[in-house]
């Protein structure tokens, strides 16, 4: 069993601040920084973003979704994509329980569990463009010869 560094005990289990019964409110900042983004463009970033992408909570009532991403992943002020914002430390984000995939208040898009959304990633899926996929390292199976 690993522990990352959002709390997580396994792939299966939720982290600490995800409640088990009702929604709570949970300030960004401490356990995830989150992008609010409009429903309008944060449905085919989520697409673009296919299973790269961590978790995601969307609320039907005010057409926004919210990318969670790692505390600490980008630097306040350093985001500037049209219809979306990151949000402040300590604004409150409403967290349902991980069952909660469906209805219209707050609900899981995206369940915690599945690590986390590269910043980056996002900035160029909510502008529409298709992030690039890594290039795969491959490992030589000879040794590099020294330069003369």
């Amino acid at each position: 069993m690993f522990l990352d560094t959002w709390g997580w005990a396994s792939h299966d289990a939720a982290p600490m601040w995800v409640p088990q019964v009702q929604t709570i409110a949970v300030p960004c900042g401490r356990y995830f920084d989150a992008v609010r983004a409009d429903a309008d463009i944060a449905v085919g970033a989520h697409k673009i973003l296919g299973p790269g992408c961590g978790p995601v909570l969307a609320n039907s009532d005010t057409r926004a979704w919210f990318f969670l991403l790692e505390p600490g992943a980008m630097e306040p002020g350093s985001w500037r994509v049209r219809g979306s914002r990151l949000l402040r430390p300590g604004t409150l984000i409403a967290i349902p329980p991980a069952f909660i995939t469906n209805g219209r208040d707050v609900r899981w898009v995206a369940l915690p569990g599945r690590g986390t959304t590269c910043p980056h990633d996002l900035r160029d899926a909510l502008d529409g463009r298709t992030p690039p996929s890594p290039v795969p390292r491959q490992r030589s199976r000879r040794a590099a010869l020294p330069l003369r």
